[in-house]
C-alpha cells in the first residue's frame, strides 16, 4: 500500500450513529486495522450553513476531502455507513485501484454484465407478497440520469457507496459537484449527479465488483425466494443466504430499501474462521434471533 490511507464514513444523527455502532462498526474497524488504514468517522455536517442543510446529508460526502483531518492523506476510501465488510478476505482496496487519477468505483455494468443478470434483476423478482415473477423493467442508466434532471448521454452509472479518492486529484471536482448539483426524488440524493459527472469527466477507475455488493440485488439475483412474504419469517434461511453473500464478497452494502436492510443482523461472524461455519450452527444461531 503506497502512502497514508484513511477509511472514512459519515454518521449524522442519532439513528445513523446507533445503526453504525450497533451493526457495522466492528467489521469496518477490523478491515481498517488489517490493512493499516486510519479510520475517520464524521459525525456532523462539513458545511453547516443553510446551503449545506437544505439537501440530504449525503451531499456532504462531496466535501470529505476538504475535512481538516482527511485532506492530508494520500488516499481516502469512502464507505457508506451501511456496508458490512468481509474483514477475513477483503484485500487492500488501494492496491485494487492501482493508482492513477481516476476515482475507484464499482460500475453498474460490471455487476450486471449480460442479459441474463439484468433481466433477472428486473423481471424474475417476486413482487412483495404477490408471488408474481414478472414486472416491467427498470430504467436504464440514461433514463435514470434524465429522471434526475441530467442529460441522458452517459450509458453507465455507479453506486457511490464506495469510492477510492485522492485529495490532490479530486477535491476540486467533488466541490464542483456539490456546488452545481440539485436534488429531486429521482436523484438518489447525490448519487446520480456524482455518478454522471464522474463519467462525463472520464474519472471512473473500475474496482473489483466485490468491493460494493448490493445485498438487495444479490437477494433478487440469487435468493429470490426471500422476497416472498412468507419466507421473511424464516430467519435461519435468511441467515444462511446473507452470510453466503457476505463470504462471497468484500463489502456487502445494505441499501435503505424498506425491505432487506435489516438482514445485516443475521450475518454470522462469531466464528474466527469462515471455513468453520456450519449449517447446524447457523440454523441454531439464527433461530435465536
Amino acid at each position: 500500500m503506497a502512502g497514508r490511507t484513511a477509511l472514512t464514513t459519515m454518521v449524522i444523527g442519532k439513528d445513523y450513529q446507533e445503526m453504525w455502532n450497533g451493526l457495522y462498526r466492528k467489521s469496518v474497524e477490523a478491515y481498517a486495522a488489517k490493512h493499516g488504514y486510519d479510520l475517520v468517522i464524521i459525525d456532523d455536517y462539513i458545511d453547516p450553513s443553510p446551503r449545506g442543510r437544505e439537501r440530504t446529508p449525503h451531499w456532504q460526502k462531496c466535501l470529505i476531502l476538504e475535512h481538516e483531518v482527511l485532506k492530508t492523506y494520500d488516499h481516502v476510501v469512502w464507505i457508506d455507513a451501511d456496508i458490512f465488510v468481509n474483514f477475513h478476505t477483503a484485500p487492500c482496496i488501494i492496491a485494487d485501484h492501482g493508482g492513477g487519477d481516476g476515482i475507484g468505483v464499482v460500475t453498474f455494468g460490471s455487476t450486471m454484465p449480460n442479459a441474463e443478470t439484468l433481466e433477472n434483476r428486473w423481471d424474475r423478482a417476486h413482487r412483495y407478497g404477490s408471488g408474481d415473477f414478472k414486472r416491467e423493467r427498470g430504467p436504464t442508466a440514461p433514463e435514470r440520469y434524465g429522471q434526475a434532471g441530467l442529460p441522458e448521454d452517459q450509458p453507465e452509472m455507479v453506486n457511490t457507496g464506495v469510492m477510492v479518492l485522492r485529495p490532490d486529484k479530486h477535491t476540486a471536482f467533488l466541490r464542483d459537484v456539490y456546488e452545481t448539483g440539485t436534488e429531486n426524488p429521482m436523484s438518489a440524493m447525490e448519487q446520480m449527479w456524482l455518478s454522471y459527472r464522474m463519467f462525463q469527466e472520464g474519472l471512473v477507475t473500475p474496482l473489483d465488483t466485490r468491493f460494493n455488493k448490493i445485498w438487495s440485488e444479490e437477494l433478487v439475483q440469487n435468493y429470490p425466494f426471500l422476497m416472498n412474504s412468507g419466507m421473511r419469517a424464516q430467519v435461519p434461511i435468511i441467515a444462511l443466504c446473507v452470510t453466503a453473500a457476505w463470504l462471497n464478497g468484500y463489502f456487502l452494502h445494505f441499501l435503505a430499501d424498506g425491505f432487506s436492510r435489516g438482514d445485516v443482523r443475521y450475518i454470522m461472524t462469531m466464528f474466527d474462521e469462515p471455513s468453520q461455519i456450519s449449517l447446524e450452527a447457523l440454523m441454531k444461531a439464527g433461530s435465536k434471533r
